[in-house]
């Protein structure tokens, strides 16, 4: 039988509250939502406001106790501070944590099989070859990383954006994960402008959880 010193005890205490002080860093859903925002493209306060919709003193003080526990770090450019996720490991746990709440959440598998139903997702032997890959997230997200070989068409001003879209062209696009529905939406505005267009699952996100490669900057 192996029995613990007092000391290896005290330091097994210690271990656990450094995982619980994990737990009580994403007990808020705002704090995720900064997080995970921060996972596709560093931001400043003001942009992560605008992009979570949350009002910029609350990001403030969200960014305060994540950079104070090693989540985020920041930077000075000018006049803005620009604040990142600290790390890989962060983007891979945020994306472990959405596969399991899906895992043990029934709410999270129906939210997910809803936006499904009227998802049109490409089967390897039916997509065609000269298919278009497009990431329609803002451009910030997509300078920061996207998957090898997709071209950027934002969202934002789509109908305007998809011009570079040569007529006829079949489209696969992908946007932030599976829970976003941006992807949904451009497909929806493709097929109304007489494309042939689908969307896929895949998202930066997960490649870099999975450690799959991603690219970063514009294509040549």
């Amino acid at each position: 039988m192996l029995l613990c010193t007092e000391g290896i005890a005290v330091e097994r205490v210690r271990f656990y509250e450094c995982l619980a002080r994990i737990g009580k860093l994403v007990e808020s859903p705002e704090r995720i939502r900064i997080v995970d925002a921060l996972c596709q493209a560093e931001r400043s306060v003001e942009a992560l406001s605008e992009s979570t919709g949350l009002p910029v003193r609350t990001v403030s003080h969200h960014l305060q106790k994540l950079k104070r526990d090693s989540f985020v770090v920041s930077r000075k450019d000018g006049r803005f501070v620009i604040y990142s996720v600290a790390g890989k490991d962060i983007v891979t746990f945020i994306e472990h944590m959405k596969l399991l709440s899906e895992s043990i959440f029934p709410e999270m598998a129906a939210y997910l099989d809803q936006l499904r139903k009227n998802r049109r997702i490409p089967h390897r032997e039916t997509t065609p070859a000269n298919a278009l890959l497009i990431d329609v997230r803002p451009e910030e997200e997509y300078l920061e990383a996207h998957i090898p070989g997709a071209v950027s068409v934002p969202f934002e001003n789509f109908e305007e954006n998809m011009n570079i879209i040569p007529e006829g062209t079949p489209v696969i696009a992908y946007c932030r994960d599976r829970f976003c529905d941006i992807a949904d939406r451009a497909v929806a505005v493709l097929k109304q402008n007489g494309y042939r267009a689908w969307r896929i699952e895949d998202s930066v996100s997960a490649r870099v959880a999975g450690a799959e490669p991603v690219t970063k900057g514009k294509e040549n």
